[in-house]
């Protein structure tokens, strides 16, 4: 079976661990992507602030010199839907695997743009995954070519780490 792995990061972090002799380093790869997948959603107010955080972080990683991105409702709610995604699969209640790419949901939903990527991160507080997102995405956000944005941030009930996805998305 294949697992779709979102982050080209955590492609490395599982082949690197998935070697014959190295049982260790498969436990640490699956506990890894349990941890960087969770997710169900706070309270709204706690979202608007959860959410505010992790926009102005991404605006911060732009390189001065780009356009100020836009956020984009459906680039938005792409990122929704990646999160949920996710977060079903580690509950061990979604029925396919997690989305592993942002741009069929952005042409499903009527998002003009040909270019797109998801960027993922998690941690035990809202700080380390917005952190951890920021981390994964340093050589991404950038990037002058993506023109919209959208951003999910949302908590695993089962777990309580929390789950943080931004969709670029432009022409």
């Amino acid at each position: 079976m294949r697992l779709a792995v979102p982050s080209v990061y955590r492609r490395r972090v599982i082949r690197s661990c998935v070697t014959p002799g190295h049982g260790r380093g498969v436990a640490s790869a699956v506990m890894a992507m349990t941890i960087l997948a969770a997710g169900v959603s706070l309270a709204p107010s706690a979202v608007a602030n959860s959410a505010d955080s992790l926009r102005a972080a991404v605006m911060s990683a732009r390189q001065p010199s780009c356009r100020p991105l836009r956020s984009d409702p459906i680039v938005e709610q792409t990122a929704e839907i990646v999160n949920r995604s996710t977060d079903k699969w580690l509950n061990h209640t979604g029925r396919v695997v997690p989305v592993p790419d942002p741009q069929p949901i952005l042409q499903d939903l009527g998002y003009g743009g040909s270019r797109s990527v998801q960027i993922e991160g998690a941690g035990d507080t809202e700080a380390q995954a917005i952190t951890g997102l920021l981390l994964i995405g340093h050589d991404i956000l950038p990037d002058c070519s993506y023109t919209d944005y959208g951003v999910s941030l949302i908590q695993n009930q089962r777990t309580g780490h929390y789950l943080t996805t931004v969709v670029l998305a432009g022409d």
